[in-house]
């Protein structure tokens, strides 16, 4: 019972450490946004050993044509979809997806609801399509990024912007 006691609270205090971390990091980059610059965003798939054409397919037929909506009403300025260049080891995920959109993104002028809904009129063979292909999702992630100004005489994470530039 005793060392369950003190596993325990070591994973308590490791989950406070790493939440520690999270909030750090977080804090780091408050107030950070250029206003002016465009949004980047990177999302990270994985999937099974041997199922990859089959995600791609699923990903091209269910979830592509909202993207491609998505860029067409100027929401999103563009969204590629990357696979590993070379075969690594224990690599943490198959397939990138990095979309970029304006800073001040045009409005879409539906949900997602009707958008899904206006492209897939057979919603439930779109609800089928994109169920599978999550099945075959073993993980999945997704961030954003921010641009640092680097010509800015002292580049720094910490400092908030105003109107662009940093304050001390």
């Amino acid at each position: 019972m005793t060392a369950n006691k003190y596993l325990l609270g070591f994973i308590a205090a490791l989950g406070l450490a790493v939440a520690g971390l999270q909030a750090a990091g977080a804090q780091a980059l408050s107030g950070r946004d250029l206003p002016d610059h465009p949004r980047v965003s990177v999302s990270y798939y994985k999937v099974p050993p041997g199922k990859q054409d089959e995600w791609l397919a699923l990903y091209k037929k269910w979830h592509r044509p909202i993207m491609e909506a998505q860029i067409k009403a100027g929401t999103t300025t563009s969204s590629n979809l990357y696979a590993l260049h070379n075969h690594q080891v224990g690599s943490p995920y198959d397939f990138v997806i990095i979309s970029v959109s304006p800073a001040k993104p045009k409005p879409l002028g539906l949900s997602r609801g009707e958008l899904i809904r206006k492209l897939f009129p057979d919603i439930e063979a779109y609800v089928a399509g994109e169920k599978h292909r999550w099945e075959l999702t073993v993980d999945h992630w997704d961030t954003s990024l921010l641009e640092i100004d680097i010509d800015d005489p002292n580049p720094s994470v910490y400092y908030p912007l105003i109107d662009g530039r940093t304050v001390r």
